[in-house]
């Protein structure tokens, strides 16, 4: 009798735990469906890349800089522009949340907290991407490099840092800047765009 009472409990471990799920997805997938329509307006010029290139990965004409405290990228990659977190950042948090993922946790808990684990550290090397058909020009002032599109809308190419807790813009060095955005005309012009 009392494993029959163990093989409920556990069926009813389950079950609640697919319930969870089912509900996350279903809130997730409303949600997404919500903003998706007025994302894609707003970012329809933008996409998004799993893996970015590395340094090393570079070919001739290719340019890759960091903003001065190293947490972003930006890179010229063939006919396309790619931003996101750079690569020693996206080391530093995935060694970060396998440390957290060490620590002992039990139950419905540990199961949640692992997926979001899970997702948050195969999503944190995603770059944001722009077909260089797109972009009218790229302007570099005060430290920040800004997209400007064919339709004039503009996209920022970095973000905010935290460094001790406080928040500070992630700027690019001037010559930095200008070696890129030289590097996007000449690819242009290579490619024929205007």
């Amino acid at each position: 009798m009392t494993m029959d009472l163990r093989n409920r409990k556990r069926v009813i471990l389950f079950v609640r735990i697919g319930l969870i799920a089912a509900t996350i997805v279903f809130v997730f997938s409303w949600i997404v469906g919500r903003v998706s329509n007025q994302v894609q307006d707003k970012f329809r010029d933008v996409g998004v890349q799993t893996q970015a290139p590395t340094a090393k990965t570079l070919l001739p004409g290719d340019v890759q800089i960091l903003t001065t405290d190293g947490t972003f990228d930006v890179t010229l990659s063939g006919d396309k522009i790619l931003a996101g977190l750079s690569e020693a950042t996206v080391a530093k948090v995935r060694d970060e949340i396998a440390k957290e993922t060490d620590k002992q946790q039990t139950g419905l808990g540990a199961v949640i907290a692992g997926a979001v684990k899970s997702g948050v550290s195969s999503a944190i090397g995603m770059h944001i991407t722009y077909a260089l058909s797109d972009i009218r020009e790229i302007r570099f002032d005060a430290g920040r490099l800004t997209v400007v599109t064919k339709d004039g809308s503009t996209h920022g190419l970095s973000g905010d840092s935290k460094s001790g807790g406080n928040k500070e813009k992630a700027l690019f060095s001037e010559a930095d800047a200008m070696r890129l955005i030289e590097a996007v005309k000449s690819r242009k012009n290579e490619l024929g765009l205007p």
